[in-house]
């Protein structure tokens, strides 16, 4: 333990890690990025995340009373630190929210699981990306 021991403490050496540019897609690789999800459902979620700039797990715990097409926004309860926010909302995001809605109807998620009482898990949704890159190659 080093807590109030200087003679150890000086002997540690601090590595800094290097940061690197993050990977940015172009408007092309995302739009094929997308087509290649498989199900509307899952382009639906991606598209969220990708174009409202959410999380995964503020993606899944969307509800359908979320959705605010009057003032075109995506209210996010409960985000990072436990605070509630709401997200731009595009109309071509909107479109195809309103679509998924049209064939599923969801009734309280908007993303519901395998059990439609609860939502999709992070881990279902986290998954697609490696499914959609592999089928948009």
């Amino acid at each position: 333990m080093t807590l109030d021991r200087p003679d150890l403490t000086k002997h540690l050496a601090f590595m800094h890690e290097a940061r690197k540019v993050p990977v940015v897609l172009s408007p092309e690789e995302v739009a094929r990025f997308l087509e290649a999800a498989p199900g509307v459902k899952y382009k639906a979620a991606l598209s969220v995340a990708y174009g409202a700039g959410l999380r995964v797990s503020e993606v899944v715990s969307l509800k359908v009373s979320d959705v605010g097409s009057e003032r075109m926004m995506l209210r996010v309860e409960q985000g990072k630190g436990r605070k509630d926010r709401h997200a731009m909302l595009s109309p071509v995001l909107l479109g195809l929210l309103r679509d998924w809605y049209r064939i599923a109807r969801p009734q309280g998620w908007l993303f519901p699981g395998q059990n439609p009482v609860a939502p999709m898990s992070t881990r279902q949704l986290m998954r697609i990306p490696g499914i959609a890159a592999m089928d948009s190659d």
